[in-house]
């Protein structure tokens, strides 16, 4: 089972969604608000604090999920930029294979710019959230084309769940509740669509078990058309009074009508229908706002309960009522001559309620005590200029001071030590956690280091899977096990003519496929030709612009005839020990290619049909779909060429004087002669087209044989 770590804005998913994710991977959720709850993993850190990268040295996530605060209509919250790319940043440190982010819909609320030649210069977005959600978007699709981390970007509609709390759905039902207007943000006809936590829970599981998909951004969609208007209609027919206004914002979002390419890529089928649940969802928020309706008696309890200061200065009051009431009744006995009821008093408030109460006690004491001297007759000037006067009143303000400064210390002491028990229990729970998680996991770690990570039995793997008849399925299978195993995406597979002038692309890595040429001078790179002409591994130590970073041939028979390169590296892959693995990779490689060649000659008159250069309808569709793997991997391209002459022998004569040694004459399973253009698009066809025209042979392009 994978892990996954959920973090961000956290407080967006709910129960729900984590219910359903638990059945199909390991969820870790860290966030500021996190609170522990039994059996689930929830710790209260966020990006930039240090137990925030423990987290990745504790579980081996293979995906990261970033919630954001624009999600669902939010507006942010402070920092989320920074804490994004420090999540990147960790994520792509420790290895983790994906990045999702939970986006808005709205960061494509904006008019695109378009500047000469019909390309996109800016974008003029409608509001602030938009383009603060487009930034978190363009930060991912940045360090996806900067580094090896895959990146997923979904962009939400609005969210709904049981609970529909501090949601758009839920400011919705508390303005109704309330009896207040409903400010609905666009207009009556604009399209409004909500996605379910169980339907988002199970495209995030589908996401996060795929390992064969690329870095993509996704408009997530339930399919069912709705409006505004049909959410007024909605709300109106819940209470008819309710008053419903619109802010008009510009809504130019590109919005889906069924998400057709989550469907193809990941199988995800939305289910759930919100909108036809909104009369459910608000009867259950209606019940769970009851709940928190109290009468007056039960407020003035809360009240009592929850202000101590106002229950301690009651009980003064009283209490204080009460040892007048004694001393005035008592004060005469004999028996109570010696009792001071005034300080007995004050003793109990500094002791019971601290040093606040105690000292406000013995002003009331003492101001009791001044009226007494008066009713007596003492004069207010002898009471004040006798010093022996005082004792009393400094007895009482003594007593109240020491009695609640001892209160307070005590109570600050247990206080200290609930804290610090709290935090020696978080930690143990969460070291528990760490253990029960490293001996779940520690038979799985030691296999993968002992049977597959960098050893004998991945090698042994790349072996199984290079064992191929066909060089251009060698191309595909030895690009795939590169990334793979030197963890780089910048590799590329050039082959080289027979007289050493040129090196043709055969295959490269998606993200070079916009960069390479289709076509390299070998002079004009002469240092890494004679380099590997020689038989040693080129390495750029000068930081040559434009140059890989590291180059290797492959050879036949003494003579260079591929050479494979490897354009941009992190700081941690320039070593010996990278370049080594590369060597030895390019000798496997360099084996199955010569099998591959050999196999090809020895069958070549079961491959070409006699004195042609056509190839065979069964071999011709098998390289045809090689190239059309390689096409949907986006690592090479090609453009198919349906010839409607006939004659082999005169095709063959006429096109193998035009077309590179790269390319393919063959015959269709349809009887029909097919050129395939191998590292070829529909724009750069045009300079093969005026060759083909020169022929005088008619033809079409098509997509596929028999198209």
């Amino acid at each position: 089972m994978k892990d996954l770590l959920i973090t961000g804005c956290t407080n967006y998913i709910k129960d729900d969604m984590l219910e359903k994710l638990i059945d199909d991977v390991r969820v870790v959720v860290a966030g500021k608000n996190c609170v522990h709850r039994p059996g689930r993993r929830f710790y209260r850190t966020f990006p930039g604090e240090d137990s925030f990268n423990q987290l990745f040295d504790v579980y081996s996530f293979s995906s990261v999920l970033f919630v954001s605060g624009f999600a669902d209509g939010g507006d942010g919250y402070q920092d989320e930029l920074r804490e994004l790319e420090r999540t990147l940043l960790q994520s792509i440190h420790s290895h983790v294979d994906k990045f999702i982010l939970l986006s808005s819909e709205e960061s494509q609320n904006y008019v695109p710019v378009i500047g000469t030649g019909g390309i996109e210069v800016d974008r003029d977005y409608c509001d602030s959230r938009s383009l603060c959600a487009g930034e978190l978007e363009a930060l991912c699709r940045f360090y996806a084309s900067k580094t090896s981390l895959k990146t997923i970007v979904l962009r939400l509609p609005h969210l709904a769940d049981a609970s529909n709390e501090d949601n758009f759905l839920g400011s919705i039902f508390k303005q109704v509740n309330q009896k207040k207007k409903v400010l609905l943000p666009y207009r009556a006809q604009d399209r409004l669509d909500f996605i379910s936590q169980r339907d988002l829970a199970d495209l995030i599981s589908r996401i996060a078990e795929e390992d064969d998909d690329v870095s993509d951004s996704f408009s997530v969609c339930s399919g069912y058309q709705h409006t505004f208007g049909d959410l007024e209609a909605i709300l109106r027919s819940i209470d008819p009074q309710v008053k419903i206004l619109y802010e008009k914002n510009a809504d130019v979002i590109n919005r889906e009508d069924y998400p057709h390419r989550l469907r193809k890529e990941y199988g995800w089928i939305p289910k759930d229908d919100v909108m036809e649940q909104i009369l459910d969802f608000y009867e259950k928020y209606t019940k769970g706002s009851g709940r928190s309706r109290r009468t007056l008696s039960d407020l003035a309890e809360a009240l009592l309960n929850r202000s101590g200061r106002l229950t301690g200065y009651l009980e003064m009051v009283v209490v204080f009522i009460l040892s007048e009431l004694l001393h005035h009744f008592l004060g005469n006995d004999v028996y109570f001559r010696f009792v001071d009821v005034r300080l007995f008093f004050i003793v109990i408030m500094g002791t019971v309620h601290g040093i606040r109460i105690g000292v406000v006690s013995a002003v009331l004491s003492c101001i009791a005590l001044f009226f007494q001297y008066m009713n007596q007759g003492v004069d207010w000037t002898l009471l004040f200029y006798n010093v022996e006067n005082w004792i009393p009143f400094m007895i009482y303000i003594m007593a109240g001071s020491v009695t609640g400064y001892v209160k307070n210390k005590k109570t600050e002491e247990i206080r200290f030590s609930q804290e610090e028990y709290t935090l020696l229990r978080d930690k143990y729970i969460f070291l528990n956690e760490v253990y029960q998680s490293t001996m779940e996991n520690k038979g799985e770690y030691k296999k993968q280091i002992l049977g597959f990570k960098d050893s004998f039995g991945r090698i042994f793997d790349a072996v199984q899977k290079l064992d191929n008849i066909l060089p251009q399925g060698i191309f595909l299978e030895a690009l795939l096990i590169m990334e793979d195993i030197l963890e780089n995406h910048s590799i590329a597979f050039y082959s080289v003519d027979r007289y050493e002038h040129f090196g043709r692309l055969v295959a490269c890595s998606n993200q070079l496929q916009s960069r390479l040429p289709k076509s390299a001078v070998l002079d004009e790179i002469g240092e890494l030709f004679r380099t590997v002409k020689a038989g040693n591994v080129y390495k750029n130590t000068n930081m040559t612009d434009g140059m890989p970073v590291y180059a290797n041939g492959i050879f036949r028979d003494g003579k260079l005839v591929l050479f494979v390169v490897i354009y941009d590296v992190t700081s941690e892959q320039y070593g010996m020990n990278y370049m080594n693995m590369f060597r030895i990779l390019c000798g496997l490689v360099q084996t199955a290619f010569l099998r591959a060649l050999e196999y090809t000659e020895l069958t070549e008159e079961q491959t070409y049909y006699p004195d042609t250069n056509v190839m065979r309808s069964n071999r011709f569709m098998e390289l045809l779909s090689v190239q059309e793997e390689m096409k949907e991997r986006l690592i090479a391209e090609y453009v198919l060429v349906r010839l409607d002459e006939t004659d082999k022998q005169k095709v063959s004569n006429t096109l193998s004087r035009i077309v590179r040694t790269t390319d393919i004459i063959g015959e269709g399973s349809d009887g029909r002669l097919y050129l395939l253009l191998t590292q070829a698009n529909r724009e750069n066809f045009r300079f093969v087209e005026n060759r083909l025209a020169a022929t005088g042979l008619r033809y079409r392009v098509t997509e596929k044989v028999g198209g």
